[in-house]
């Protein structure tokens, strides 16, 4: 008998649940927990919107800008996909509950006239970005997975390793990070304007 040899990656004999991917997979679906919390107010009866809003506001553009970074350099996943999948996860959360808070502190101002109207366009983009910005934070955790699949790192998982592992599938990845960071970058811009369009209505003299 002759042996036979092969030049493809050894599949690991079980699934190796607590590699990064499927860590990053599940922190990403405890982040949705934060869709069910409504806070209203802080200490000494602040409103808590104005506050939670800072988290996403700087994390969603450090998130972008990592996104398309690790895109135009693939190789910088190995050092940073980790760190980058955690931001755009905690990112993702704190938009939820930003959203939720200011949900609950337009119910609570009683709006009327043009700024009802700024804050359901505020409202109405800052569910969009919600959106893009999930669908963003899939497409890393699966691009950083599909990487190191494709490097020789298959997960032990039939189904992720076959499907991820293919050279087509990691470009149809990274032109997905790209697509939706360039969303997430214009609505985090929209969604903090009409905000400050609403905040400063009728505060500023006309000329």
């Amino acid at each position: 008998m002759t042996a036979t040899s092969s030049s493809a990656p050894v599949r690991p004999a079980r699934v190796e649940w607590r590699r990064a991917e499927f860590v990053l997979t599940g922190l990403a679906f405890l982040g949705f927990l934060t869709l069910g919390i409504r806070i209203t107010t802080i200490s000494s009866g602040l409103p808590a919107h104005p506050l939670f809003i800072h988290v996403p506001v700087i994390l969603i553009p450090v998130s972008v800008i990592g996104a398309l970074a690790v895109t135009y350099r693939p190789a910088w996943l190995e050092r940073w996909g980790i760190a980058l999948c955690l931001c755009a996860i905690v990112a993702m959360s704190s938009t939820f509950l930003a959203m939720q808070a200011g949900a609950a502190l337009t119910g609570a101002l009683h709006l009327s006239g043009r700024a009802s109207q700024l804050i359901a366009e505020h409202a109405t983009a800052a569910k969009i970005l919600a959106i893009a910005f999930t669908a963003l934070t899939a497409l890393l955790i699966l691009t950083f997975s599909a990487t190191r699949i494709g490097d020789g790192r298959p997960t032990g998982l039939a189904v992720a390793d076959s499907i991820l592992a293919q050279p087509q599938i990691r470009l149809l990845l990274r032109a997905g990070v790209v697509l939706f960071s360039l969303i997430c970058a214009f609505y985090v811009y929209r969604v903090g304007d009409l905000g400050a369009q609403a905040v400063w209505l009728g505060r500023l003299p006309v000329r």
